[in-house]
């Protein structure tokens, strides 16, 4: 009985002492199997939201990045357009000027020409006037004397009085002729019975005398007429001189603003220009890092599905380990395996009847004093009554020529009032034109600088999203590589102690499966008696000993479980050298996004502080426009001031003065017996 108890004892531990071992293993297992499960899971969770993140973020930037694209385009062609407009009008607006130069030009010959014709006929009127007037005083005299009528001749050739007269004076052909025949004779004459005209003493009256005064009269009518000819010409020639360089200078500026806002547009353009190739430049790299991203988030869920799989077959594997080492009851799921691989991815005379012409001459003057409320008229009119006629007359001359300059004053007072007018209209309608554009301009660069403003904000922001998530790869690379050596350690001694069991194993079944031959079968056992040499047969025999069914099965489980953990390990090798070239890359990626993203903020903050310094130019233009009109609208109050009363009353005030020099000659008529 003795012998049996042992041989049960020895059954018992040799059937559970192993096995427990190895039970107790696979607990331990199965909970790191479950945590590496869910530490799986969580990864997971983390790459799919980070791959949310960074594909949401990504397909933003692109389409932000396609609709500026599509904005500089048009603000490119908008610019291209101006500029080939602006050269167009500058064409136009030069050869306008270039045209208004030449007419300026030729006029100005011509009125040199005018001008030099004048003075030559003025010189030469002038000449025979005083030529004429000598030989009136000569002719005068009681007894001239023939040297003086020689004189006279002589001096009346030089003039050339005959030659000048002829087309222009009232004598009859037979008077002319007369003219001609005295100054022909007078110089050969050797006595005045020689001289035509002057065969009887009649010297006032005689034809010659009578002759002369008409010449003197007709040369001063012409003479007058020929410097009213030139005053006229000269002041149409004035006008349109100012008018001219009026245009010319208009021209000038406008070409100026031209050149100005071709260079401004041109600016513009290249501004656009640079940041559409840093946005089409960001867009190639942000298109890449999408596809790079979908690819690594794909290949993440793709091998988590694979390893959740796995993790579940290897999880089942233990289960059923567990079951063949412990039948009597079911563990819960295994809780620790292979880690989940990462994925990373990574804007105006006397007589006896002088009473009566004293009488006529003052109520000519009465009147016009009462007529037009002069009191000079009035005083004049008082002094025909008690001076003299020849001081009457010099006063009225010395009147009329003040009447006369006061006309002519008040001409070129009008004249200057219309021309200073119309150049202010000019100059204020110019100015307001340049406030619109620059109150245009302005709003154009605020928009800029706006536009710019919101595009560096933009880019920063980028830059400090790749930055940030740099930051949270290198930190879920961190993890994750921790987990890998964690999962290796583990494999590795889970190895370690799977075959430890497995040998352990191996030395009751491999050894006993070996020596193991078929045994036949005997005969009943008998109980036989002995002798003294030999005891016979006992009451009782041990039964055939067996090895546990199971055995074997348990060793080829456990080499499964071993070879399933060692290919784990390799799984987690590979998946940790991909997650590192992967990490590797991403990073690579980033950087070269925030590189061109800095060369887009430079590019960004230069066209930003051009676009500020240009808006600080185009503020301090409008403000000296501003006060250039202020200054114009001053001058115009002052033009209205000294110009309005004139203006309205010229034609008034030239009529009523023009009547009062005409009572003035009217007087003086009177006064010279004339009337």
């Amino acid at each position: 009985m003795k012998t049996s108890a042992r041989s049960e004892e020895v059954a018992v531990s040799f059937k559970e002492r192993p096995v427990m071992k190895v039970v107790r293993l696979l607990k331990d297992m199965q909970a790191e199997l479950q945590k590496d499960l869910d530490d799986d899971k969580a990864v997971h969770e983390k790459l799919s939201c980070w791959c949310s993140d960074n594909d949401k973020e990504k397909t933003q930037a692109i389409e932000t990045g396609t609709q500026r694209s599509e904005q500089l385009k048009a603000t490119m062609d908008e610019a291209t357009a101006k500029i080939l407009e602006l050269k167009a009008k500058r064409k136009s607006t030069m050869e306008e000027m270039y045209s208004d130069q030449k007419a300026l030009g030729t006029a100005t010959a011509l009125r040199m020409k005018e001008n030099q014709g004048f003075h030559m006929t003025e010189t030469s009127l002038l000449d025979a006037i005083s030529a004429a007037k000598q030989a009136i005083v000569v002719l005068s005299e009681h007894h001239p004397e023939l040297a003086q009528l020689r004189s006279v001749a002589t001096r009346l050739q030089e003039a050339r009085v005959a030659q000048l007269f002829a087309p222009r004076g009232n004598l009859r052909s037979s008077q002319l002729a007369a003219l001609k025949d005295f100054l022909q004779q007078a110089g050969g004459a050797s006595s005045l019975l020689a001289i035509p005209g002057f065969q009887s003493y009649r010297p006032q009256s005689g034809q010659i005398f009578g002759i002369l005064k008409q010449m003197v009269q007709d040369f001063e009518a012409s003479l007058a007429d020929e410097q009213k000819a030139e005053l006229k010409a000269k002041t149409d020639h004035e006008s349109l001189k100012a008018a001219k360089e009026q245009q010319i200078s208009s021209a000038q500026k406008a070409v100026a603003q031209m050149d100005s806002d071709i260079a401004d547009n041109g600016e513009k353009h290249a501004q656009a220009f640079q940041e559409h190739d840093d946005t089409q430049a960001q867009l190639a790299l942000d298109s890449e890092f999408l596809a790079n991203l979908k690819k690594k988030c794909s290949e993440s869920s793709a091998e988590f599905d694979t390893r959740v799989k796995s993790r579940l077959e290897e999880i089942a594997a233990v289960q059923d380990t567990v079951k063949i080492l412990n039948a009597d009851e079911a563990f819960d799921n295994f809780d620790k395996t292979v880690n989940v691989a990462l994925f990373q991815t990574g804007a105006s005379r006397g007589g006896s009847f002088q009473k009566q012409l004293r009488a006529r001459a003052a109520g000519v003057l009465q009147r016009a004093a009462g007529k037009h409320a002069d009191p000079k008229l009035a005083l004049l009119a008082a002094e025909i009554k008690l001076d003299s006629f020849e001081k009457v007359k010099v006063a009225i001359d010395k009147m009329m020529t003040e009447l006369k300059n006061q006309q002519a004053d008040e001409v070129r007072h009008r004249d200057w009032c219309t021309d200073e007018l119309a150049s202010n209209e000019r100059e204020t309608a110019a100015a307001y034109d340049k406030k619109s554009s620059l109150e245009a301009r302005i709003a154009d660069l605020d928009k800029t600088v706006g536009s710019l403003t919101a595009e560096i904000e933009a880019t920063k922001k980028s830059i400090a999203n790749l930055q940030d998530q740099m930051k949270r790869a290198s930190e879920l690379r961190e993890a994750e590589n921790a987990d890998y050596q964690e999962t290796i350690v583990d494999h590795r001694l889970t190895q370690m102690i799977l075959a430890k069991a497995l040998d352990r194993m191996q030395q009751v079944y491999a050894m006993v499966q070996s020596s193991e031959e078929p045994e036949q079968p005997g005969a009943a056992h008998i109980e036989t008696s002995g002798n003294h040499t030999d005891p016979g047969n006992g009451p009782a025999r041990f039964t055939k000993y067996e090895q546990h069914a199971g055995g074997s099965r348990v060793v080829a489980m456990l080499k499964k479980v071993l070879a399933d953990s060692q290919q784990m390990e390799d799984e987690a090798i590979t998946a940790e050298e991909d997650a590192q070239v992967a990490y590797e890359d991403f990073m690579k990626d980033s950087n070269k996004g925030i590189a061109a993203a800095n060369v887009k903020l430079n590019n960004l903050s230069g066209a930003r502080a051009r676009a500020k310094e240009s808006l600080s130019m185009a503020k301090t233009d409008l403000r000296q426009t501003v006060q250039e009109l202020e200054g114009l609208n001053n001058v115009l109050g002052d033009l209205h001031k000294s110009c309005d009363f004139l203006l309205k009353n010229f034609d008034a005030r030239q009529a009523a003065r023009a009547a009062e020099i005409e009572a003035l000659k009217e007087a003086k008529a009177i006064l010279s017996g004339m009337k």
